[in-house]
This record gives C-alpha cells, structure tokens and sequence, in this order.
C-alpha cells in the first residue's frame, strides 16, 4: 500500500512541518490581543468599531504595527466605502421616582441630535396596519422585530418614516439577542440612512411599557450616529514571502458590533497567531502566505440590500492587488473561539469539498472537541467575507459559524465579550486551521474538483422542466463537463502527492483558477434572502409555489394560498407592509450596483396585488378567484419561459466550462514533459 503524500513528503514527515510550527502557537497571547481590540470603540459604554469610524481606523493602526511586529511584509489597502460612526445614543422619560435614562443600540442611519423632545409610541410591529391605527407623525415608534424568523429592521423602519415618524426603536422579539432581556442587538440595516433606527432592550421595553399605560409618554432622545458616503478605510494585509508567484491567504475582519470579542476579534487574533507561529518556526512557505484583516465586514453601504462585507469586496474589485489568478484559497475565519455545536463544519467553494474531506480524515483528536466529528458543507454563503472572495475569483472556506445558538443568544449584542470564551475548541482550531495553511501550502497545483459543483448543479434541477428537450441537452453539456472534471481533478492529484510546488506549475494554476472564477461567473445566483443557489432555482422555486397557490384557489382554500405566495421571492412582505415599502426595495434590490451581489438576482414574480386580493377575500368569505387564478397562470408561464431560458444558458456555459477545463488539462500534461 503507498504511503499517503503531500507535496512530495510522507505523511510523517508532514505532520513533523507541522508540529515544529504548531509549538509556536500562543493562544493566550491570542486571547490578550482579542481583548486588546476591544478599547478601539465609538461607543465609551457599548462599544461599536464600525466602517471608516476613528475607532476602526486606531484599530487598523494597532494591527498595522502588530504585523509589522511580527515579521510580516506589511501594507494597508486604502479602501474607498460608505462609512458609519454611533458614538452613542439615549432615550429619557420621567417616572415617579425620577428621571429615567435608556442606552440604546445603533443602526447604520443618520441621526445626530441632542436633547430632542418629543413623544414615543407603541407601534407593535411596525406592519402597514400598525402604523394606520397609530399615529406616528413626529413621534418615535416602538416596534417588536424577529428579524430572523419574519422581516428585517429596513421594512418596518421604511413604513414608519413613511409615516412621519421621527424614528423606529426595535426590541428584539425572539430570533436575535436572546441570551439575556438586557440584550441590545444591531445588524446591518439594508435601508434608506434618513430612517433613523435604534434598538432597545426586552428589559427597558418593560418598564416603557408600563410608563405608557398610565397615560402619554413624553422621551428626550439624544443621539450621535452619522452616516458618511464615500469614505477611506483600510484593510491590513501582511505577507510571508514564498519561492513561488502563487499565494494562501488568511482572512478576518476588524469591525465590530459591541465589543466583538467573538465577532470578529477573535478571529483576527488567531490569524495572527498562526503568522507568528510559523516566523517563529522558521518555516519557509513554498507560497506567498497572505494575512488579510478585513475593515467593514459588518456593514459599508448605503441603502443596499447588499450593505456587508463592503471591505473585501472592496479589496478585491478597486485594484488593491494582484490575488486573482495567483491565490488559491483563502481561510476565512469567523468566531473561532466557541464551538457551533456538536460537529465542526467548514463552509467550502465546492471546488474544495473533496480535497477538504480527505484533509479531515488526518487531524486526530477532532471528536475530543466535536462529539460528532468534522465534516465539510457547500458552498459558501454571503453571510461573511468569504462570498466576497470567492466571486472575485479566489476560492474560499470559512470555519462554520451560523448554525450554533450563539447567533440566536450572544451574536450582535453586547454580550458577545469572553463570558462565551472557550480556551479548548480556540486551540484546537488554532492547530486545525495552521495544519490547513500548510497543506494548500504544499500543493502544486490548487486541488479543486469541479464534479462537486457540476453534480450539485444537476441533482438541483426538479419539477417538470426534467422532462423536456432543454433539459436534455443539458443532462448531456453537464455529463460531459464532469468526465472533464473528474480527469482534470485525478491529474492534479497525481501532480500534488508527488511533487513540491515549484514557479513552474504556475501556469496550469492560473487556467484551474480561471476555471473557477467562470463557475462563479456563471453558477452563482442569490435568492430574495441572500442565500447562494444555482441561477435556475430561482424561478424553479417560484413556479412550484405559484402552482400550489392554484390548486388552493381551486379548492377555495385562501389561507393555503398565501401561505404558497409568500415564498415566491420576496412577496413574504406583501402581507405586513405596504406596496411602497415592499416596491421600493424590490426596486433597490434589481438595480443595486457596486456590491457582492449586483446582478444576481434572477427575475422577480410580483405578487403583491393577487396577496391582498386573496387575503381580503378569505377574510369576507369569499370563494370566486377567477381573477385571481388568471393572473397566477399569466405569472407561472413568464416562469416558465425564463426559467427555460436559464436551462439554456446553463448548457451553453457547460460547455463553456468543458473547453475551460480542457485547457487546464493540457497546462496539467505539460508539467510532465
């Protein structure tokens, strides 16, 4: 049986290049720099280090002269974003015992006042219907929001203001902020900046209310959040230079909601460490390892529904650099120092999942840490900068971080500080992810599989449009760009278990990274909630819920019918808010430009009038949806014909990525000669 290789060596002999590096980890010393970045804060009591704030950039300076420290080649990449600064903010009513004073939370909307008198209200959740029965005009609304389970703050903020309200206080209702009533909570805003918002706690909410039912409740609001367009920030980035002209990054972000202890400061300590450990070890990288901090992750955009990860996307389409083509991967780290459950996941381009999953089966001790074990899952989402990187043509992972109950307790609330910290799983994934730097380091070649995305491609195509020509010629454009696949991913293999990297394998790595920035090209679509599907599962989605939405009707079933209707894009918000609020940010969302996800949409169902219709006519009694019905079928067949549209187009870029295969095939074979 052969001895397993990596880049020339024996396994043996590449786990001793590892543990002469991993002894130079320090992780308390991770811990202290986490902390440290706490004190960079617009906010003297609650924190907030945001996008081109003064507090983000004495941050980006301390890690600046950290890496320099280091040894790192060092650099600061002048990133040109729309900036926030919430130095602050506090709402005061009389009681009967006296003044009371409430901190609040911020979101990324422009408010800069100081002892403003006016009147708060109840708006319960700030629906079309909330603010008809309650007048709002230059008053502040009190809103409940679950902005993981129903809507985003941008909605029922937008209707107030369309109301004449001075501004919006959200409480969290579930979904965010749950670990303790005290919890304040901020998220990006993905809205208009002159409709002002802030957050409350559970627990002030309470005694608001209270304070309200005896009678009129008159608030002196004092508050400093300013919104900026176009401003400076920086990310940091420093090198350890290598013998070839290709790279590995690693990447975490600086800006923080609160203290950001977890989110992201841990993330960027341990990124650090890992630089450290291997300049202390004497490692010489075959390739440029490149330690990016991120400026702007949580927010840098006004009124997009794209407004995060500005930075990297900013890094990586303002002429910053020269990755593309030359960085095949790059290690994005997000909350590392807590577990997200029982299994460890990391979050994957497709391209990577096999090589990943093999690399899995190496570390030992993984289940001491996660019962369940280790395991890859794909593709990577926009909820971190790693999207971001991906598109732009550098293939990305993330250490998974979303499925825990830390985002449903902690995250994004100012009990995101070390009470969470676990010394353990933080040292394991120190050892894990500086094991995982050096084996991309020692590929030759970037070890991507392309049947991984191709096979999910196809097994993702349902329903009725299976059965007809379009998906034929399809079935066939996919059989044949993954044989391709699968011989282009063997020969790199052969290629990375026999040889150290060397200048000359440079080559056929640009062709397979061009490869996957045409699959990012031409594979990637969002839907209306930013998640990452093929472009086809839009419309394919929309047609089986339009077609349930007609078979209720037929059975005179309204309540089955909206419930169908709302997951056709975004119609979800057909039923709470009203048509200028749900048109304007449709409208926002198919024109966005200059973001992560401009031009990834793939069409829009408007329903929004076949919604109301329905939903008044189940409420009377009434069962004649005649109208009703035509207008779906009229909708369910423009669905049609676009989603055979994307099956066609779909084919051609098969194609297309067939022949770019091919090529790399080619670049591969003549590393041999």
């Amino acid at each position: 049986m052969m001895e397993k290789r990596r880049g020339g060596m024996t396994a043996e002999e590449f786990l001793s290049l590892f543990e002469n590096s991993a002894r130079e980890l320090d992780v308390k010393s991770s811990y202290t720099m986490a902390r440290e970045l706490e004190k960079f804060r617009s906010d003297p009591l609650l924190g907030y280090r945001t996008a081109g704030s003064k507090a983000e950039f004495e941050a980006g300076e301390y890690l600046y002269e950290k890496m320099c420290a280091i040894g790192l080649k060092t650099e600061k990449h002048p990133v040109v974003l729309d900036g926030w600064e919430f130095c602050g903010a506090t709402l005061r009513y009389n009681t009967d015992g006296g003044e009371r004073c409430i901190r609040l939370g911020g979101y990324q909307t422009q408010m800069d006042v100081q002892d403003l008198q006016t009147e708060l209200v109840d708006a319960g959740k700030g629906t079309e219907k909330d603010f008809q029965k309650t007048d709002v005009r230059g008053k502040i609304a009190l809103i409940r929001i679950n902005q993981r389970d129903e809507w985003w703050i941008n909605y029922p903020a937008y209707q107030a203001h369309l109301a004449g309200a001075i501004a919006v206080i959200a409480v969290q209702d579930k979904g965010y902020g749950e670990v303790d009533p005290a919890a304040l909570n901020a998220q990006d805003i993905c809205g208009v900046p002159n409709a002002p918002a802030f957050s409350m706690s559970k627990a002030d909410m309470s005694e608001v209310l209270s304070a309200m039912k005896k009678g009129r409740l008159a608030v002196t609001l004092s508050a400093s959040s300013r919104v900026r367009e176009k401003v400076t920030t920086y990310n940091i980035v420093g090198m350890i230079p290598g013998q070839t002209s290709q790279m590995v990054g690693v990447s975490a972000h600086y800006d923080s909601y609160f203290h950001g202890f977890e989110d992201d400061n841990c993330g960027v300590s341990m990124m650090l460490s890992l630089a450290q450990a291997l300049i202390r070890s004497g490692y010489q990288p075959k390739k440029t390892l490149v330690f990016i901090a991120f400026a702007a992750e949580e927010w840098g955009k006004i009124n997009s529904r794209y407004d995060w990860s500005a930075g990297a996307y900013a890094e990586m389409t303002q002429g910053l650099n020269d990755w593309r083509g030359r960085m095949i991967a790059d290690i994005n780290l997000e909350l590392p120092a807590i577990a997200h459950g029982k299994k460890h996941y990391i979050r994957s381009v497709y391209e990577y999942k096999h090589f990943l999953r093999d690399f899995l089966k190496d570390p030992k001790g993984v289940d001491e840490y996660y019962p369940e074990g280790a395991d890859v899952v794909c593709p990577v989402q926009t909820w971190s900068d790693d999207f971001s990187m991906s598109i732009n043509g550098v293939p990305s992972l993330v250490n998974e971080f979303s499925s825990g109950s830390f985002m449903e307790t902690h995250y994004h609330s100012q009990f995101d500080d070390d009470t969470s910290y676990d010394e353990r799983i933080y040292s394991f994934h120190h050892r894990l992810y500086l094991r995982l730097l050096l084996a991309f380091d020692n590929c030759s070649l970037p070890p991507m599989d392309f049947s991984t995305r191709i096979r999910r491609l196809v097994r993702s195509l349902k329903g009725d449009i299976t059965e007809t020509a379009e998906a034929d010629e399809f079935y066939k454009a996919a059989e044949k760009a993954e044989e391709t696949a699968e011989e282009l991913y063997e020969m790199i293999c052969g290629v990375n278990h026999s040889k150290q990297p060397q200048e000359r394998e440079n080559v056929a790595g640009v062709m397979i990274l061009d490869a996957f920035k045409y699959c990012e090209d031409n594979f990637v679509a969002l839907d209306w909630y930013e998640k990452s599907v093929f472009p086809h599962e839009n419309p394919q989605k929309n047609i089986e819920y339009m077609q349930r939405a007609m078979t209720a009707l037929e059975e005179g079933d309204a309540e089955a019918a909206k419930s169908a209707m709302v997951e056709v894009d975004d119609n979800s918000y057909a039923e709470a808010f009203a048509r200028g609020v749900t048109s304007y940010f449709t409208a926002r969302a198919l024109t966005d430009t200059g973001s992560w996800g401009s031009g990834r949409l793939t069409g829009h169902i408007d329903l929004f009038g076949v919604m109301r219709a329905v939903m008044d006519k189940g409420k009377d009694g009434g069962e004649d949806f005649t109208f009703e019905k035509e207008e779906l079928a009229v909708k369910m067949a423009v669905e049609r014909k676009n989603l055979r549209c994307l099956i066609e187009a779909e084919t051609a870029r098969l194609k297309g990525l067939t022949k770019k295969l091919q090529g790399a095939i080619a670049a591969v074979e003549a590393l041999n000669r």
